[in-house]
């Protein structure tokens, strides 16, 4: 198979034509593996190659959706947009994380770090208990 005829120049092949430069051969495998082998390419895509005489033996260009073009075509949905409401005392909503063991110790001798962020001041506060069932001493 012959995708495309060029001339190296340095570390470069570089093409005289991109228009008679392409050609395709051998195109007696079905619409799904070229479809494939074309990088997803479109059923429209794949339809003007077949009429520029590029895949000359494929006579019916018909595929299903593929799982790659299916997850290629997913995004991310953002969050809501509308805000919450905060909270009026401090203190009322503090979210909290423990992490650890690390490998290696901190300089104080601490494996685990907490974080406490408390929902109305928007601050955070870390704490390095010595071993993951110290105790806050309150």
């Amino acid at each position: 198979m012959v995708v495309v005829r060029g001339n190296k120049t340095g570390t470069l092949y570089m093409t005289s034509s991109y228009r008679d430069s392409i050609a395709v051969t051998n195109a007696s495998i079905t619409s799904s593996l070229w479809h494939c082998r074309l990088w997803h390419m479109s059923v429209k895509g794949m339809k003007e190659l077949q009429s520029k005489g590029k895949l000359p033996k494929l006579k019916l260009i018909d595929h299903s959706l593929c799982e790659g073009c299916i997850l290629g075509k997913q995004r991310r949905v953002s969050f809501s947009k509308v805000a919450r409401e905060p909270k009026a005392k401090k203190l009322e909503l503090v979210h909290t994380d423990m992490w650890g063991p690390a490998f290696v110790s901190s300089l104080g001798g601490s494996k685990y770090y907490v974080m406490f962020i408390d929902e109305d001041l928007s601050m955070q506060f870390h704490w390095y208990p010595a071993s993951a069932d110290a105790r806050l001493g309150i």
